[in-house]
């Protein structure tokens, strides 16, 4: 969730229309259905569009299903509900709001990683109010499109749930670690 447009590297931009979008400003969206609601509005996501969404991204991408039709819909070391996040995460997430974000940002900005000044960089209010939203949400549901999922092995925040599309030998950052084989996997499945 403190993540941008860089978790989709530029191997992402071969695929035909692609765009990668930062998450829009909080502006006290508390729930994954309004931040589905806000992304479709900041970003012009129509009917017919294809979806791809990677953590909370993939979890924002299902609730986005169901306000649009989408023409496919993929998400990258996500979830369909709560109940697959790790069991240590599901356990701290109500100390959300006594975590030091803003030190552990500052922590982060210095260390020269993309991922850890993605987190440096993030709104620590959007931070907040995900970590209460995700274990509020009650999950994809019947979504009209079937979410084809793309996984790491070894991912320990989401770990891998039974039915997977396409598992890779990878982490939670597979959209970043195994670009190529996520990118070649989409545009096969979606005869792009």
């Amino acid at each position: 969730m403190g993540a941008d447009r860089r978790m989709f590297p530029t191997v992402w931009k071969t695929l035909p229309g692609f765009v990668a979008h930062d998450w829009p400003p909080h502006r006290g969206e508390r729930t994954l259905e309004e931040v589905a609601a806000n992304l479709c509005r900041a970003y012009g996501i129509e009917d017919g569009d294809i979806v791809v969404g990677a953590s909370l991204g993939g979890m924002v991408a299902c609730e986005i299903a169901k306000i649009r039709q989408l023409g496919g819909l993929y998400l990258v070391g996500s979830a369909t509900h709560r109940e697959e996040i790790s069991r240590l995460l599901a356990a701290l997430h109500p100390l959300a709001d006594l975590a030091p974000i803003d030190w552990l940002q500052a922590c982060a900005g210095r260390i020269p990683l993309e991922f850890a000044q993605m987190f440096a960089k993030a709104e620590a209010s959007f931070m907040r109010q995900m970590v209460k939203a995700i274990f509020a949400w009650p999950g994809s549901g019947n979504v009209p499109v079937r979410p084809r999922r793309l996984h790491g092995r070894h991912d320990l925040v989401i770990p891998p749930p039974p039915e997977v599309d396409l598992l890779l030998a990878g982490g939670h950052l597979i959209s970043i670690t195994h670009s190529r084989a996520c990118v070649d996997y989409i545009r096969s499945a979606s005869g792009l």
